[in-house]
């Protein structure tokens, strides 16, 4: 090989490699398929107060913090339109706690309430509220029990367990794993 052949190979192949990476890189965000959410297995926490019945009308949600060894875990206490496998269902409302830690890298993750908003600020479609990351522009949606459906987020946001005393919601544990602190 001379010299010259050189000039026209590296380029060949710093292109070829670009293109490969960005292949791969295509399938993993768009088509690779990624686990759902099944029947949670719980971890015992806390018993903490979160809101009161009656208290966030459908598709409005609450922030709260549930207390960990680790430290305090942001979370969200959802009102649905329907039930959700994990959630709390109480009559005709239903209520959802999902974690605000992606588990892709560990960013906060924001309540989305209008989809026309979500097309430009996260490059998505989406046809009802949901939870996006801002970091990696990640999207979860509440209706699929926090699952992961959009972005490089792999796996759906860990729930928290809720339960009912007379008009008070509590969060009373956890799911497990805790992603991303608990690993896989």
């Amino acid at each position: 090989m001379r010299r010259r052949d050189l000039v026209f190979y590296i380029p060949v192949a710093v292109a070829g490699g670009f293109f490969l990476w960005l292949g791969v890189r295509t399938y993993n965000l768009r088509f690779r398929p990624r686990p759902g959410v099944g029947e949670p297995t719980w971890k015992e926490g806390p018993k903490v107060a979160v809101a009161r019945r009656g208290e966030l009308a459908v598709w409005q949600v609450k922030p709260f913090e549930y207390p960990l060894p680790l430290g305090p875990l942001r979370a969200f206490l959802l009102r649905l339109p329907e039930p959700v496998l994990g959630g709390l269902s109480l009559g005709e409302e239903h209520y959802l706690a999902l974690s605000r830690i992606c588990t892709h890298q560990g960013c906060t993750v924001n309540y989305v309430p209008d989809p026309e908003a979500a097309s430009i600020l996260y490059n998505v479609r989406f046809e009802r509220p949901f939870l996006g990351c801002p970091c990696h522009f990640g999207a979860f949606d509440p209706l699929l029990g926090g699952k992961a459906v959009y972005g490089p987020p792999r796996y759906p946001l860990p729930r928290l367990r809720l339960e009912a005393e007379g008009d008070t919601l509590y969060a009373t544990g956890h799911e497990v794993p805790l992603r991303p602190m608990e690993g896989s």
